[in-house]
């Protein structure tokens, strides 16, 4: 079993790496053809494709083409250190929410949404002082509709992934232009709800942009790249069959990803080869356990 969840680890990274590099090629298309909505679901299609690598490739199923060498001793070395890679993760990560939060109850942290399961909208201390009253308006509509979205959550998936992805350089570029992209998203879909707000809601992220949120999972108000944000203002929303085109293309991606991994997955080693070095014995309860011949 540490045999095979080995293999499918080393494939999940392999699988999507690859589905990083496809979406990073297509996101700027997406975002001119479907706009910056449909742009963001792409990323669907990396843990798409990293799911599949976990499922019995066609190679597998069909019991063609060459069984694969054994990991052997490295099997268990291998996963012990990506264990030990997601521990140390994970504390990095926590320890980055807790300096923001610190940071938050002393009023130098946001515009921002913090919390995935129980979101709030925290705000600097001079939030009053700094912004206007229609600069506060367009920014607390925007962190409200990060939070109907659902992008909190997202967050924290996106930083599920990252640590589970700890090894995986194309990984770590995903977690950066994801949320990037989720950005946009936002400022679309408020600037869709709300017409005639573009010039008021540049003239805020401009103000905003050196409000920087240092937390993985919060959603910061300008701690994105400006010039693309303002740029993506001023572009006309697609319409509704555009909208829905880029909808089902976005299905479809994720999908094929799917198959392909699973298509091309190369198959895994025979039983004997997992066995081999091992005997046969049964256990007390008579059940069969292989044991390390000597």
């Amino acid at each position: 079993m540490i045999e095979l969840f080995a293999l499918a680890l080393i494939r999940a990274q392999v699988a999507a790496a690859a589905a990083v590099l496809l979406v990073v090629i297509l996101r700027p298309s997406a975002r001119r053809l479907f706009g910056p909505r449909r742009a963001y679901g792409l990323w669907a299609v990396v843990p798409a494709a990293a799911a599949a690598a976990f499922l019995p490739s066609l190679a597998e199923t069909m019991d063609i083409g060459s069984p694969a060498r054994p990991l052997g001793a490295w099997a268990p070395k291998l996963i012990l250190l990506w264990l030990a890679g997601c521990a140390i993760a994970t504390t990095i990560l926590v320890l980055r929410e807790h300096l923001f939060r610190r940071r938050v109850e002393q009023g130098l942290a946001g515009p921002a949404v913090m919390g995935a399961l129980w979101p709030r909208i925290v705000l600097p201390a001079d939030f009053a002082e700094r912004f206007d009253a229609r600069e506060r308006e367009m920014i607390q509509l925007h962190e409200r509709t990060h939070i109907n979205r659902g992008d909190p959550i997202a967050n924290l998936v996106i930083a599920g992934a990252g640590v589970l992805g700890w090894c995986n350089p194309m990984i770590a570029l995903a977690a950066r232009l994801v949320r990037i992209d989720q950005e946009l998203a936002c400022d679309a879909t408020v600037v869709a709800l709300r017409g005639g707000i573009r010039a008021d809601y540049a003239k805020a992220l401009m103000k905003a942009q050196m409000s920087v949120s240092t937390s993985p999972l919060a959603c910061g108000w300008a701690t994105h790249p400006l010039i693309l944000r303002v740029s993506l203002l001023n572009r006309r929303e697609p319409s509704l069959t555009r909208d829905v085109a880029g909808f089902l293309t976005m299905t479809f991606l994720a999908i094929a990803a799917m198959v392909l991994v699973w298509t091309i997955a190369p198959r895994g080693p025979d039983a004997g080869d997992l066995h081999a070095g091992f005997t046969a014995q049964m256990d007390d309860n008579g059940a069969i356990v292989w044991v390390r011949g000597r």
